[in-house]
């Protein structure tokens, strides 16, 4: 993953140079809160440091695509010819060595029972499935995202399976750790399961 010094604009925001004003916005938005000064998970993979840069990187980059005669500037003298890509279709192995989530205190309700976790090898950790369990807990989602410091927004896309929307995946591992630690699920199984749920449904 390139630093965001070396980013253009665009791939700061994770849009294409042909985005509309609308999807600028929402793709402002969208990066604002996962860089929001009290995730637990964006702390555990960047310094205080790197993520102060990121969040200046991203108002400035609003700033200029917003305006369209800056953006005509910006896009005269630095766009070149090549492959752009979003959140959703991000290489899936951006910064392993970033993966260390330290674990959160879980929430206090009790640990799912053994019923309620996915058998191994019979399907996967998929958002409804999370969804099911931590209904079943009877936790609601604006808990989890009180205990983990995630938007309940980016929660609630991650249940829903809108993969669309989702983070990179370099973020939304440390989201799915965050939140099976929550549960009192295994990170290892739930993130693992998940991204192999996210991929299988990429390639179809």
């Amino acid at each position: 993953m390139k630093a965001v010094e070396e980013q253009t604009y665009y791939e700061i925001l994770e849009v294409s140079p042909k985005a509309t004003s609308k999807e600028i916005r929402t793709a402002y938005e969208r990066a604002r809160e996962t860089f929001e000064n009290d995730s637990v998970a964006i702390y555990s993979l960047f310094s205080e440091q790197e993520i102060k840069r990121v969040q200046s990187a991203i108002e400035e980059a609003y700033r200029v695509l917003n305006d369209e005669p800056s953006r005509k500037d910006y896009d005269r003298s630095h766009l070149q010819p090549g492959p752009w890509t979003t959140w959703a279709d991000l290489p899936r192995s951006h910064e392993e060595s970033k993966e260390h989530l330290k674990a959160s205190s879980p929430l206090p309700s009790p640990h799912p029972s053994p019923e309620m976790i996915v058998p191994p090898g019979e399907t996967t950790y998929r958002g409804g499935t999370l969804k099911q369990i931590r209904e079943k807990m009877g936790v609601d989602l604006k808990a989890v995202s009180r205990e983990t410091k995630i938007n309940p927004r980016i929660l609630q896309e991650i249940e829903e399976e809108a993969f669309e929307k989702l983070p990179p995946v370099v973020y939304l591992k440390g989201f799915l750790r965050a939140y099976a630690q929550s549960l009192g699920l295994d990170p290892q199984q739930v993130t693992e399961g998940y991204l192999q749920f996210l991929k299988a449904g990429q390639t179809k």
